[in-house]
């Protein structure tokens, strides 16, 4: 048990992490030069920001209560090869959001996702907009939000002996209030920055601790074959997906990364907000690669100590769903070393807590920007801010209303990601296409769960599809999953009918929308119209689309063979670990030669 590792130091940790979150949140506008009563600098830290430092915190906030226990209980039924869960999860989708639309968000001047469908669909398409802003808060931030504070009771419980969620909350939510409140988006900043930092050491501190108690990576590997034995030992240590394996086969990975990819950077929320901030468009393009690569150094060091486990109780690798996720908690209790229970436990709550002030600022960022203007109107000069606090406090109680109807939100990612995930398409379709329109995408959101909804209860007629949901949990999972692309496909026939059939948008409107946001594809008509108008130079425009995918691809190929480098030197695989970082170097060069000149051709005379 964590509680018997305490010592009187951590509760000193942990008091001092809160102590400067708070301080580093209340001042951080200040330390940043923000004057916090404008608009711009209180949601947008007045776009001045490195891409470095929104990369950090796109990693921190992605990192919420329910990540250590799936992570280290992924990694306990795959072994090594349980990187590939993240991999197929983010790997292409974080790229090509930042390689094929971060210089296009950047580059528009607005404030937030919604206010898109403005400029797409024209100003008189309001409901696009406002059904937008709605669903990410009430759908998007919420849950997850009371997942988050869920999560924040779930650690001190057993630790502190705090057994009512109100005093948890009374503790951890006005903290978190009065920081978001005070310095918006450059507080959030750089507290998320420390908390990084912090997840980072606490996971470097597990790491180190179970090679020691192996007595480094040999032994660790030795000791996995012994108790595994020689089939299931060889597997673990595997980096390479196992067919036969119930939870990430290689048609699982190709799910999750179709799911994922298609559509990926075309519809931005809080990670838009990064976008926006920062101070120039090369410096947007860069948020998701530093994002990715920061993201999955923190997931990686959380699941590569659960070989460890496996080391003393194999009987995890064929754990259930419901087993796995003890995992963590297990590791946790044999390998930490007294005095870092404090750090772990700051590590856990730095996780919560950047998830939560994350949504709950970018949240009344656009309530206020894609609810309240268009349906209320303007707010008057020196008003704006404090309508948006008052918003925020509206998704908080909102939250702590979560807090107290659920004990778990775990499992719903897979249901809400297949439901929605099956409009991902029209995403880049309304980006690449000048013929999409409103009508187009009021058939992709109206059809879409529907579409979902009824796959879920033909496709299990087939014998094959109900005879993998008999195996298992684990595999029905996996059909759900499946499920989500086939809605997808069917999906995308439905909405590009209507498409086809209706009129597209007016086309003063598309030509206002190209001049701003230079989109690729096909806008051929769109951009004749305005060269016969003279705004816009006579000339081809770039093939820009295909190209953008093959530099994804190999930052891809980068940033994996990276992570399996890290795997196989974990395990004392030293000859594929350099063959691993041979592959990330060479690739790691290539990469950055053909992004920056890539980024240099999407920048390059944006303006007519």
């Amino acid at each position: 048990m964590l509680t018997e590792k305490l010592l009187a130091i951590d509760p000193i940790i942990i008091g001092i992490y809160l102590a400067v979150s708070l301080l580093l949140g209340i001042f951080g506008s200040r330390l940043l030069g923000m004057n916090n009563s404008k608009e711009e600098d209180y949601y947008l830290a007045g776009r001045k920001m490195p891409g470095w430092l929104n990369g950090m915190s796109v990693a921190a906030t992605a990192l919420n209560s329910d990540v250590a226990p799936l992570y280290c209980g992924i990694a306990v039924v795959t072994g090594l090869s349980g990187c590939w869960f993240f991999l197929s999860r983010f790997g292409m989708a974080l790229l090509l959001a930042a390689i094929l639309f971060a210089v296009r968000w950047r580059q528009m001047g607005i404030r937030t996702g919604p206010e898109f469908f403005h400029l797409r669909f024209g100003a008189g398409n309001r409901f696009a907009r406002v059904y937008s802003s709605l669903t990410s808060v009430l759908i998007g931030m919420v849950p997850w939000i009371g997942a988050g504070l869920i999560g924040i009771h779930l650690v001190a419980a057993p630790i502190f002996g705090i057994d009512s969620k109100a005093v948890t909350l009374l503790i951890v939510l006005p903290l978190l209030t009065v920081y978001v409140w005070t310095s918006g988006l450059a507080g959030v900043l750089l507290t998320d920055a420390l908390q990084g930092f912090v997840i980072l050491a606490a996971n470097l501190v597990m790491v180190g601790a179970v090679l020691w108690v192996f007595g480094g990576p040999s032994g660790l590997a030795e000791a996995v074959m012994s108790a595994a034995g020689p089939e299931n030992g060889a597997a673990i240590l595997s980096i390479l997906p196992q067919a036969d394996n119930p939870v990430l086969s290689p048609l699982s990975i190709f799910a999750w990364m179709v799911i994922v990819s298609v559509g990926a950077g075309s519809a931005v929320g809080a990670d838009g907000q990064r976008l926006f901030s920062c101070r120039s468009s090369h410096e947007a393009a860069k948020v998701g690669i530093w994002g990715e690569v920061i993201l999955f150094a923190m997931l990686l060091m959380l699941m590569l100590p659960a070989m460890g486990l496996l080391a003393r109780h194999p009987e995890f690798y064929t754990a259930t769903p419901t087993e796995r996720e003890f995992a963590y908690g297990r590791m946790l209790s044999e390998f930490l070393p007294k005095g870092g229970v404090g750090l772990t436990v700051a590590a856990l709550l730095a996780a919560v807590m950047s998830t939560i002030s994350t949504h709950l600022n970018y949240g009344s960022q656009t309530l206020l920007n894609d609810v309240w203007r268009p349906l209320v109107g303007e707010p008057k000069p020196g008003r704006e801010v404090w309508i948006g606090r008052l918003l925020m406090l509206g998704i908080a109680v909102l939250s702590v209303g979560v807090v107290f109807a659920a004990d778990s939100l775990l499992g719903i990612a897979v249901v809400v990601l297949g439901i929605f995930g099956t409009s991902a398409a029209f995403g880049w379709a309304q980006w690449w296409y000048w013929r999409i329109n409103f009508k187009g995408w009021c058939a992709s959101v109206v059809a879409g769960p529907l579409v979902y909804l009824v796959c879920g209860r033909l496709l299990p007629l087939i014998p094959w599809w109900a005879a993998e949901i008999a195996r298992g949990p684990a595999e029905a999972q996996n059909m759900q999953l499946l499920q989500a692309v086939v809605a997808l496909a069917v999906n995308t026939a439905i909405w590009l009918t209507v498409t086809l059939l209706t009129r597209p948008e007016d086309m003063e409107v598309l030509k206002e929308f190209y001049l701003r946001a230079r989109p690729m594809g096909c806008w051929g008509p769109v951009r004749r119209a305005l060269i016969a108008e003279g705004r816009l130079p006579a000339e081809a425009a770039p093939s820009l689309i295909l190209p953008g995918i093959g530099v994804a691809a190999v930052g891809f190929a980068m940033v994996a063979a990276g992570v399996l480098t890290a795997s196989t030197l974990y395990v004392g695989r030293y000859r594929e670990a350099g063959l691993c970082g041979a592959v990330c170097l060479g690739t790691g060069v290539v990469f950055k030669l053909i992004f920056n000149r890539y980024i240099s051709r999407l920048t390059v005379n944006q303006e007519p």
